[in-house]
């Protein structure tokens, strides 16, 4: 599961996805307010990934403007989304430029519209084919233990694994991903 997050450090020690592997992509100003300690998810076996600074809709930034919004005090990694999965030419070599990959997701399970647990989960476990990254967003109604459970033992149903947690530190620069 990739995931946006509230408040990293709190779901990577104690959160729903302990023995789950979750991709997070916080912003540089939930960097700044203190939301997220990338070090800290990273040393309990998360990855963490560039989501800009601002979270604007870089295709309708200059070249310049979106290395900007790819810079400190956003994530600076290997892989990055762009807000809204929107990009282009000029956002795809900005990305380039700052030695990053664009990770988009395969489902949205459009919890941001305020939907139930129940909603979510059911749009993971009948929606995810294997392979696919799932996006979520830690402060919605579905990111808490019963429903990552449920996620699990419905994919597990369908014979569909979720990434595990390696128990190790992850890199801030990974040129692969352990799953």
């Amino acid at each position: 599961m990739s995931v946006v997050p509230g408040h990293v450090q709190d779901h990577a020690h104690r959160g729903p996805g302990r023995g789950g592997g979750a991709g997070a992509f916080p912003t540089g100003r939930c960097v700044t307010a203190g939301r997220v300690d990338a070090a800290f998810a990273r040393a309990n076996g998360h990855y963490v990934f560039n989501h800009t600074v601002t979270h604007p809709h870089l295709t309708r930034l200059s070249y310049a403007d979106v290395l900007t919004e790819l810079g400190a005090p956003g994530i600076q990694t290997t892989y990055g989304r762009p807000p809204y999965g929107q990009w282009n030419t000029t956002v795809q070599n900005a990305y380039a430029a700052k030695e990053m990959r664009i990770w988009l997701w395969n489902l949205d399970t459009f919890d941001y519209n305020g939907y139930t647990a129940t909603q979510v989960v059911s749009t993971v476990v009948n929606g995810a084919k294997p392979g696919d990254a799932v996006l979520m967003h830690m402060n919605w109604n579905a990111f808490n233990g019963p429903a990552i459970r449920a996620m699990k033992a419905g994919l597990a149903e369908r014979g569909i694994g979720v990434c595990r947690n390696q128990g190790v530190q992850t890199p801030q620069r990974p040129t692969a991903l352990v799953c």
